[in-house]
């Protein structure tokens, strides 16, 4: 069985975070199996999941919580599990494009969540558009569909759905 911790973090934003955090997991003789880092305003996300012995996540997770603190930084850990392969589930991706408005991201969320589809990652970013100047959202998922959902009806309240939301969007599955 793989030991897994996962890390939350925030801090004030400064150059060499992710140097600092990489640093600190590979000198507690771990390594990084996933990460999201990023600036967000003035302030450094990061979330991220570690592997190794059970004595080096130990060590992690005793010498994390010093080093944060020096570095202004809040954190959440919690060891973790394997996740179990998911059997007959079709990953996509999907995209949207539309004026940013508030509570789009929830219908979007809501959409998945009422056709049995399984949201595994999703991220929001908002830019002002050039040629405009209104404010835009991209909003990226990757999406789990069960075997038991027909694509085909899928498909249809999709469309229907970003119709009704006037969104651009694109739904394609992932062929790696």
């Amino acid at each position: 069985m793989q030991n897994l911790l996962v890390i939350s973090a925030i801090a004030p934003n400064r150059k060499g975070m992710a140097n600092e955090i990489t640093e600190l997991v590979t000198y507690c003789g771990c390594n990084i199996l996933e990460s999201k880092m990023k600036s967000m305003g003035n302030t450094f996300s990061l979330v991220l999941m570690a592997t190794g012995e059970w004595n080096a996540l130990a060590k992690l997770e005793h010498v994390l919580p010093s080093k944060a603190h020096s570095m202004g930084m809040t954190t959440m850990l919690q060891r973790s599990e394997a996740r179990p392969p998911q059997e007959k589930h079709l990953p996509y991706r999907v995209k949207f494009f539309a004026s940013d408005n508030q509570g789009i991201a929830n219908k979007i969320t809501k959409f998945f969540t009422e056709q049995q589809v399984n949201i595994e990652q999703l991220s929001c970013d908002t830019f002002t558009s050039k040629q405009t100047g209104a404010s835009v959202a991209e909003i990226k998922l990757t999406v789990s569909i069960p075997g038991t959902v027909a694509i085909a009806k899928l498909r249809e309240a999709f469309s229907h759905f970003c119709e009704q939301q006037n969104l651009d969007a694109s739904f394609t599955p992932i062929t790696q």
